[in-house]
């Protein structure tokens, strides 16, 4: 359980800043949210096979990366991770610790090491297999109806935006200049 506690404050910490530098809110700041990781994660150590795991990579004594992954069948999914934006991090430490992740998927017979939702780089650059999503909205009153137009509409918005990448480039260097922070330096990934 301290293992657990002390790779999520790390993650939280990592995500906090990076969140901040973007510009974007902190999905994982509320107190309930992050109670609600600590006790998945301490109750997945009471199994056999743990539905969820973390796994963090240290350097130097100070965790450099974090992931936070489900098993389910014969799958390995990565729900979330964070890298520490240190002197270290143009070393890739994310990399790393995914390539870690994947080894240990392969030692341990599972089929599919999964990056979960979202479409980035990095995910095309280790995987071979793409799993299209679909959103299903079933209205039943005219209410309903008009919600699911709304949404409908701002999804469609937010696909055309991130699947053109100049827009998507904008969009990043606006929300960036909205939370105070400049732009990042040429090649720095900032997804």
């Amino acid at each position: 359980a301290d293992e657990v506690n002390r790779l999520l404050d790390a993650f939280f910490e990592m995500k906090e800043f990076r969140f901040r530098k973007m510009g974007i809110a902190n999905v994982f700041g509320e107190p309930e949210v992050r109670a609600f990781f600590r006790a998945l994660f301490v109750e997945a150590l009471c199994d056999d096979k743990p539905s969820f795991v973390l796994h963090g990579l240290e350097v130097a004594g100070k965790l450099r990366a974090v992931t936070g992954s489900s098993r389910t069948g014969k799958r390995l999914i990565c729900e979330f991770g964070a890298i520490a934006d240190d002197d270290l991090a143009h070393t890739s430490p994310g990399d790393f610790l995914f390539f870690d992740n994947i080894q240990e998927a392969c030692e341990r017979k599972l089929d599919v090491y999964d990056f979960s939702v979202g479409d980035e780089p990095y995910k095309r650059l280790w995987c071979d297999i793409e799993t299209q999503h679909f959103e299903v909205l079933v209205p039943l009153t005219l209410k309903g109806r008009a919600l699911a137009l709304i949404l409908q509409q701002g999804a469609r918005l937010k696909a055309f935006i991130k699947n053109s990448p100049t827009i998507w480039k904008l969009t990043k260097v606006l929300r960036r200049k909205t939370a105070g922070h400049a732009a990042p330096a040429a090649g720095e990934d900032d997804s």
